[in-house]
């Protein structure tokens, strides 16, 4: 049984997909398993799975699926994957060598159910920041200790996960759907009784311009609605809403109050979703605003808040979209 299971969802991705792989293949710990899960792709990258595994049947393993989304491609990977842990890396990005060995070693100092590392976030060829998370590095820790694993990155890359907590089925993502990612991201860290962010810095994530992170339509968003309710239905139903009510009210605050009300009025000031938005978190958590998260928001969000908080949508819309000009 091998100690990873490298999942890699393939779609549409030629141009991307070998520098992926051949980043897995060189890792100095050999002690894993490939599984390209090919997602009904049109183009070449089937006969390159192939290819691959042909040329690596000790490591590399292809599933070939009709289209179904990222979320259901994971999902095939995790019910097929061996190894103890299950580490997911998308097919435009890629690991650095040592990032397996550095796994293992921590696994056999804490033997942990989650280990976070960071990521570079590379854009046309040069690294143009990193993404960790907001709590001390070689800690072994859990939710209760370190709540501010909440506001991480819920995107799947950059961790690695027991596998033994996926024995659960009903952890598993949501196909087909938008913002599948914060729905079992969120769920998975309550499941965690040992947690550890690593000091190294090992994934490299690749801001595409086409990348579906730069939707312009502004209706996609309202997906997220229905992934908070998933997310407060699932804490509600486990007994755990009120004892991580204050963490639950600022991952609302500041993936739909800011985050998506941005997005959306970047594209649309007078899109009826900006009204939506507030609605919600005021529904959901009427004290919202005297949070003990969101007044520590850095300062460029908590400027943010207080615009939006005055509906002054213009300034807002004036400020990020200078941002966003700029690419910063």
């Amino acid at each position: 049984m091998p100690r990873f299971s490298l999942i890699v969802p393939v779609y549409k991705v030629e141009e991307y997909l070998p520098k992926c792989v051949e980043s897995i293949r060189a890792q100095s710990c050999q002690d894993y398993e490939l599984l390209l899960v090919d997602d009904g792709s049109p183009d070449r990258c089937p006969a390159l799975c192939d290819a691959y595994a042909a040329q690596d049947p000790a490591h590399i393993r292809v599933i070939h699926q009709p289209n179904a989304g990222p979320g259901a491609a994971r999902n095939r990977g995790i019910d097929e994957a061996e190894g103890d842990y299950i580490v997911f890396v998308d097919s435009d990005d890629y690991l650095s060598p040592e990032t397996l060995e550095e796994l293992r070693r921590a696994i056999g100092q804490t033997g942990a159910d989650l280990y976070h590392f960071g990521a570079f976030v590379e854009r046309n060829g040069r690294v143009i920041g990193q993404v960790r998370e907001q709590v001390p590095v070689g800690h072994v820790t859990d939710l209760r200790q370190a709540p501010r694993y909440f506001f991480g990155t819920m995107a799947p890359w950059g961790k690695a996960y027991r596998r033994a907590l996926f024995s659960d089925k009903s952890l598993r993502y949501p196909p087909q759907v938008r913002y599948e990612d914060i729905r079992l991201s969120v769920k998975l860290l309550a499941r965690c009784e040992r947690i550890v962010s690593l000091e190294g810095t090992y994934y490299h994530y690749l801001q595409r311009e086409d990348s579906a992170m730069r939707n312009r339509n502004a209706d996609r968003n309202a997906e997220l609605l229905t992934a908070f309710d998933d997310i407060l239905a699932w804490y509600r139903e486990n007994g755990l809403f009120d004892e991580f009510r204050d963490e639950l009210c600022a991952l609302a605050v500041e993936h739909i109050l800011l985050s998506a009300t941005v997005r959306v009025l970047l594209i649309d000031p007078h899109h009826r979703l900006i009204g939506e938005f507030r609605s919600y978190v005021e529904r959901e958590f009427p004290d919202y605003a005297s949070n003990r998260y969101v007044a520590e928001l850095p300062r460029a969000r908590a400027l943010a808040f207080r615009l939006l908080q005055k509906r002054r949508y213009g300034t807002v819309r004036l400020l990020f979209g200078l941002k966003e000009r700029l690419g910063k």
